[in-house]
């Protein structure tokens, strides 16, 4: 289980917000995550494994989930993310843009175009098609060209065409 890391002090060092992340890559910081391991973060609004806010984390291999929350595996601030392989597990249904409840928040975008990627060459994702997210950018495909996303019971496997 990854450790808590409140992300907001007040002057006097008071907690002022309390959300988790498992992994935090800021400021064109790198991480590569190859192994069999679990990367979890702890219950909170924003409940993320990975968070790549300005870094670039590249995941091939391992188990990743969340508390209750949002957000497994997160992009922003130029952050890019790239998915080799691993499993993929988020807490709940996550509402999606459009106002449904069928997205999962396994993969997301920050909404303003900062140049953040994900980009998915393998992985199984739980109850959630990488090829079709209704992220907080438009419904986006996260599947590089020249792979796809299949049905595999309650996952989606990506695996080259």
């Amino acid at each position: 289980t990854g450790p808590v890391f409140p992300s907001a002090y007040d002057d006097e060092g008071n907690v002022t917000e309390t959300d988790s992340y498992g992994l935090w890559v800021k400021d064109g910081g790198e991480v590569v995550i190859d192994g069999t391991g679990v990367i979890e973060a702890q219950p909170a609004t924003y409940s993320m494994a990975v968070w790549a806010n300005g870094g670039k984390v590249t995941i091939s291999g391992g188990t990743f989930k969340n508390g209750e929350g949002s957000d497994l595996i997160y992009a922003s601030a130029n952050g890019h993310v790239v998915i080799n392989g691993g499993e993929f597990v988020a807490c709940q249904k996550q509402a999606g843009v459009d106002g449904t409840q069928e997205a999962y928040s396994v993969l997301n975008l920050k909404g303003d175009n900062t140049g953040s990627s994900i980009t998915c060459y393998g992985g199984r994702y739980f109850k959630f098609n990488p090829a079709d997210n209704k992220s907080e950018n438009p419904a986006v495909s996260f599947v590089a060209p020249g792979y796809k996303s299949v049905v595999d019971g309650d996952y989606f496997k990506v695996v080259a065409e």
